[in-house]
C-alpha cells in the first residue's frame, strides 16, 4: 500500500512540476553592485534574472 501511494505521489509530481527543460538558465559572472563577481542567472528566454551563489571574495 504504501509503495503503490508512494508511486502516486511521484507520478502527481512529475505531472503538475515543471521539466528540468522548462527551468533551463543561462548564467555569466557579472559584476554585482556590492562591487564583486557574482553568477547572473536568466532563463533561456533572457527573463527572470537572478543573483545566484555567493559572492566572490575578489572585487570586480
Amino acid at each position: 500500500m504504501l509503495n503503490r501511494l508512494g508511486n502516486l505521489g511521484t507520478s502527481l509530481l512529475e505531472r503538475f512540476l515543471p521539466s528540468a527543460d522548462a527551468d533551463a538558465q543561462r548564467c555569466m559572472v557579472r559584476c554585482n553592485a556590492g562591487g564583486y563577481w557574482q553568477d547572473w542567472c536568466c532563463d533561456d528566454r533572457g527573463r527572470n534574472c537572478h543573483w545566484v551563489g555567493e559572492e566572490s571574495v575578489n572585487p570586480c
